[in-house]
């Protein structure tokens, strides 16, 4: 647990590097498609979202640190309410500690990427590792692959692409659809702090098994402490129709049937990454957790392959 927590925040630069490689890679191929040079179409990818992070941070970037300052405030006040539920327990722990609690929650979940990416040169090397790893394209992978045994090779590195890669573009998927959903849905019911409840309901939607019902209560009870019961109810059925919207529209569609997991060996899973190696444990469980299980269909699969007989494989063609 030592070395793991040691080499945290470098673990989380290349893990994030690797996520961004991901992601930016389907833009490369497609200007590579079209006729560009891999080169030239991995720079004009990465120079495009420099500037749209840049864009992103220059738009939204005060307006989501004011209003994180304004919610914090609003918190304090509302403790104070003799009115509010529970007042006499919360009165018991006091509101300062209640604040308190919910900053050190906050730079525990974020203190991992703050690690990693303080001061200019994580950037900078950010930036490097993900310009390194999209000019390999999968020279590395394939090179490491050697190290699997023969007769799993093509097993592994179809379950890494199907249960990992795929893992990851679909979440990524998902916390955009739900973050800009929630972010226009809370505008129009009237709701303040938009910015910053939108961005906690997609963040947190991304934890597997738990994350939407941790979306919903977070956000439910900051309006409600802080707008109202009524108000915080509208946003409560909200944020359970546009989540039931996702998993029966969204999530069919860029997940597919990659990740299967009985929801008792999901929270299993949960549980041992965390235990292993903290926030970076509990995404990665998810697709570790999927190989393993798909292991043996993929085995299977691959043994009925090879005894399909070459008349029956050129129908099926």
């Amino acid at each position: 647990m030592k070395v793991v927590d040691y080499f945290r925040a470098v673990l989380t630069l290349f893990i994030a590097a690797a996520m961004l490689a991901v992601l930016l890679d389907l833009p490369v191929r497609r200007l590579v498609r079209l006729g560009c040079g891999r080169g030239l179409a991995i720079l004009l990818t990465v120079l495009g979202a420099i500037g749209v992070m840049s864009l992103f941070v220059r738009v939204l970037g005060i307006p989501l640190v004011s209003q994180c300052s304004i919610l914090l405030n609003d918190l304090v006040l509302a403790f104070q309410r003799p009115d509010l539920p529970f007042h006499s327990v919360l009165k018991t722990i006091g509101p300062s500690q209640l604040i308190e609690l919910l900053r050190a929650s906050l730079d525990k979940g974020l203190g991992v990427v703050g690690g990693a990416f303080t001061g200019v040169f994580g950037g900078v090397f950010l930036v490097v590792i993900v310009i390194y790893m999209l000019l390999d394209n999968g020279a590395t992978w394939k090179q490491l692959l050697h190290l699997v045994p023969d007769d799993v090779r093509d097993r592994f590195d179809r379950s890494v692409q199907k249960n990992l890669l795929g893992f990851l573009r679909g979440q990524i998927t998902l916390v955009l659809f739900l973050s800009l959903a929630s972010l226009l849905v809370f505008a129009l019911l009237g709701v303040k702090f938009t910015l910053v409840l939108a961005i906690v309901v997609g963040v947190l939607d991304a934890i597997p098994g738990i994350g939407a019902t941790l979306g919903v209560i977070v956000a439910g009870t900051l309006v409600f402490l802080t707008q109202g019961q009524w108000l915080a109810l509208q946003v409560v059925i909200a944020s359970v129709v546009l989540q039931q919207i996702q998993d029966n529209l969204i999530h069919p569609r860029v997940m597919g049937r990659a990740l299967e997991i009985p929801p008792v060996v999901l929270f299993f899973a949960l549980f041992v990454g965390e235990r292993l190696a903290g926030l970076l444990g509990v995404f990665l469980a998810i697709p570790a957790a999927g190989m393993i299980l798909g292991w043996g269909k993929d085995k299977e699969q691959d043994q009925r392959r090879l005894n399909r007989p070459n008349g029956e494989d050129a129908v099926g063609s």
